[in-house]
Parts: C-alpha cells; sequence; structure tokens
C-alpha cells in the first residue's frame, strides 16, 4: 500500500509540474490534487508517522515544483509564444505616439486655408506651415480661409473666417 501512495505523490507532483508547463484549463491541476490527496490519505492509513511524512513532503516538493516550472515555461516552445520578448528598442529610437510638443500659443488669432476638408478635423495651413486642425462648429470645406479661434491642449480649433 505505502508503494501505491508513493505512486501517487509522484503522479501528482508531475502533474503539478505539467500544469505549469501545458495549458490544460486547469484539468491537470485536479489531478494532482487528487493523486496528492489520495497519496496522502494512503500514507496515514499506513501510520500516522507515514502520513505526516508525506505531509511534509508535498508541503516542499509542490511549491519547489511549480516555481521550477515557472522558470522552465518561458525556455519551451509553448512559452516562447505565449510571452512577450523584453523590449529591444529605446525610447528615442521608438519615436513619440503623436503628440506634440510644439507650442501653438504663437497661432492664436492667425489666419490660414484648408488643406483638407474639415469633418471637423484635417489637414490646414497656417502661415505656410501645415497642421492639423479641428473645426469648432460645422464642417468646413476645402480651400477655405480659416482663423485659429482656440487652443486645447495639442489641438488647435479653428473657424471659417467670416468674409468682409
Amino acid at each position: 500500500m505505502l508503494t501505491y501512495a508513493v505512486l501517487l505523490l509522484i503522479l501528482g507532483i508531475v502533474l503539478a509540474f505539467m500544469e505549469v508547463l501545458l495549458p490544460s484549463g486547469g484539468i491537470l491541476a485536479i489531478l494532482s490534487t487528487g493523486a496528492i490527496i489520495g497519496a496522502i490519505v494512503m500514507a496515514f492509513g499506513e501510520s500516522a508517522d507515514t502520513g505526516v511524512v508525506f505531509l511534509a513532503i508535498t508541503a516542499v516538493l509542490v511549491p519547489v515544483t511549480i516555481v521550477l516550472g515557472l522558470k522552465v515555461f518561458p525556455r519551451t516552445p509553448v512559452g516562447r509564444r505565449m510571452i512577450l520578448k523584453p523590449e529591444t528598442e529605446t525610447v528615442s529610437e521608438r519615436g513619440s505616439a503623436g503628440v506634440s510638443d510644439g507650442d501653438y500659443s504663437k497661432l492664436m488669432g492667425k489666419t490660414g486655408k484648408t488643406v483638407t476638408p474639415l469633418r471637423p478635423s484635417g489637414i490646414a495651413e497656417i502661415e505656410g506651415e501645415r497642421y492639423s486642425v479641428v473645426a469648432e462648429g460645422e464642417m468646413i470645406g476645402l480651400g477655405v480661409d480659416i482663423i485659429v479661434v482656440n487652443l486645447e491642449g495639442n489641438s488647435i480649433v479653428v473657424n471659417e473666417q467670416e468674409k468682409t
């Protein structure tokens, strides 16, 4: 009977290791837990001292097996596919996320022309430079004279310039 308890304990530890390595949805963990509990029950059936020894072995081997599995997992083919690689490029190589650090305060009140229709955003040329702008009200067509009326963070808000 002790032989079966030892075999069940080994099976439980192997299943716990496999649970860490293979995505099984917890099935291997349930089988591992069942095998380990069965081994401990059988060991206590043999004698109380044997049961305590099995409990101590389980208390040490299961955490060690899980940590070992987590160390080995990133090196397996499945682990290499599931775990992201560390970042290899620097911030300067990657560039910005499209957020401009430019100071647009000099554009307040300036006039320009739309290069694309503003529905409500688009491109306008102001003082010879192209900027991404947002129309304050309704859509503004292509080639329409505009004036900068507001600056909200990185957004340049424009209106159609009134014709005089």
